[in-house]
């Protein structure tokens, strides 16, 4: 019994310890509502994105090679893009984030976008690669793909024809099919 207690007792110390050495790192004092520290996404190497909550090593370094692959992230938004990276995580980030030029006009459309994704429907004849990434369940490829499609073949004539497109099964159009139009 006493053997349990001083696990328990030296869990706590060790994860008070934690979470004192991650206030530190990001600059809060104890008793203070200052600003911490914020981590440039643009800049940030790996070991300082694995302090992050919701990132390790895996998403850390997918992180990077998006980052070296694409050039800098533009708005927090463009961090849900990343392989394993979802809304909820971009949530759960953004007290911690910050890019260079991001300004309230950028979160401003930030918010705005996500919410054109939710209110209003998006025209598949028109939509660019980023406004077609906004819909559940399609990624860049895919995106590219519906467009590759439309450039080839024309405009879609109906909602259901983009089940031609060969990314797009029936799974992912059930995703799509209420949120996507055709004009």
């Amino acid at each position: 019994m006493i053997g349990i207690l001083v696990l328990v007792v030296n869990n706590l110390m060790q994860t008070s310890q934690k979470g004192k050495e991650l206030q530190e790192w990001m600059g809060i004092t104890e008793g203070k509502n200052e600003e911490f520290k914020k981590v440039n996404i643009n800049t940030a190497d790996i070991e300082t994105l694995v302090k992050l909550p919701g990132i390790g090593p895996v998403k850390a370094q997918s992180i990077i090679d998006y980052r070296e692959k694409i050039g800098k992230f533009e708005s927090l938004y463009e961090i849900a893009k990343v392989k394993g990276i979802g809304k909820a995580t971009v949530a759960k980030l953004e007290p911690y984030l910050k890019i260079i030029g991001d300004s309230a006009e950028v979160k401003s459309s930030l918010r705005s976008e996500g919410a054109k994704a939710i209110t209003s429907k998006i025209n598949i004849n028109t939509a660019s690669l980023n406004e077609l990434t906004i819909l559940p369940g399609i990624g860049e490829k895919k995106a590219q793909a519906i467009i590759k499609y439309r450039e080839g073949v024309g405009n879609f004539k109906s909602k259901d024809e983009i089940k031609n497109v060969k990314e797009i099964g029936n799974g992912v159009y059930k995703k799509i099919k209420r949120k996507i139009e055709v004009k």
